[in-house]
């Protein structure tokens, strides 16, 4: 019985965006990576079209998202919940408004002032007794002792602070091989097994950086489907303790060649 293959199809969103973590598909139809597809404005995902692209020695083939115009019909039910959503907000800004205004209510009459009295005598009758007494209680104490109200605390107003808005700090511009070094040894010590996030590194930082991390990137990770996979075998067996203790290409290999 012939030994079972796997194939690698990368996934190309076309007119419209893919999300984030969006993996490689191993069918030729790409049923397994639909959800991750997001059709432009106004368009609706249909399904993939294959595309041979000899050319890439990582994948078998891309599979480019292909949409349709959406339909009017599609398009009002899509717009229904925004109306929904709009009618509820509406309906529970009225009732609020409807229950602030009785409850602020004055439900108490106000007196009814004769037209021949004086709108002072009706002021003096609404006084609080407590008022009235604390007011000749304040007069009298002033009268029998003047020296009181000269050694009554003069009222000061709160001082006011000014508050200094702290000047924006300018970002800090960082090295991409050092931005590009951490990444990967992100990458080694989680012992990542997708291949597709390694390949995104590599084509981010493609003619930006340098040295022995990008090469073992390129060269040695990234050389085929069959070379991955065999790599990434070894590297679940180093345990956990001494992988993150790693940090150089050379103690790396060396301890790869150890599991050989």
């Amino acid at each position: 019985m012939a030994d079972f293959k796997e194939r690698r199809f990368s996934i190309d969103p076309g007119k419209g965006k893919k999300m984030d973590g969006c993996p490689y598909s191993v069918f030729e139809d790409g049923r397994d990576v639909q959800e991750y597809i997001i059709p432009p404005h106004g368009y609706v995902f249909k399904g993939f079209r294959f595309d041979p692209d000899a050319s890439n020695q990582i994948y078998d083939g891309k599979l480019i998202a292909i949409y349709e115009k959406e339909s009017f019909n599609q398009k009002m039910m899509s717009q229904l919940w925004k109306f929904i959503l709009a009618f509820a907000i509406i309906a529970v800004i009225a009732i609020i408004a409807i229950l602030a205004a009785g409850v602020f209510k004055d439900p108490s009459p106000k007196p009814n002032r004769p037209a021949n009295e004086p709108a002072s005598a009706v002021q003096a009758q609404e006084l609080e007794p407590s008022a009235a007494i604390d007011s000749t209680a304040t007069e009298t104490g002033a009268q029998e002792n003047p020296s009181v109200a000269q050694t009554l605390p003069a009222v000061t107003e709160p001082e006011v602070t000014e508050i200094q808005e702290e000047e924006p700090s300018q970002p800090v511009t960082e090295d991409p091989n050092v931005q590009f070094k951490q990444a990967f040894w992100t990458l080694i010590h989680q012992r990542t097994i997708l291949m597709d996030s390694y390949d995104t590194l590599f084509k981010d930082n493609k003619g930006k950086v340098e040295g022995d991390e990008y090469d073992y990137l390129r060269y040695t990770i990234l050389q085929n489907s069959s070379a991955f996979k065999t790599w990434t075998g070894k590297l679940q067996k180093i345990p956990v303790t001494e992988l993150e203790s790693i940090n150089t290409v050379n103690d790396l290999k060396n301890k790869i060649k150890e599991i050989e």
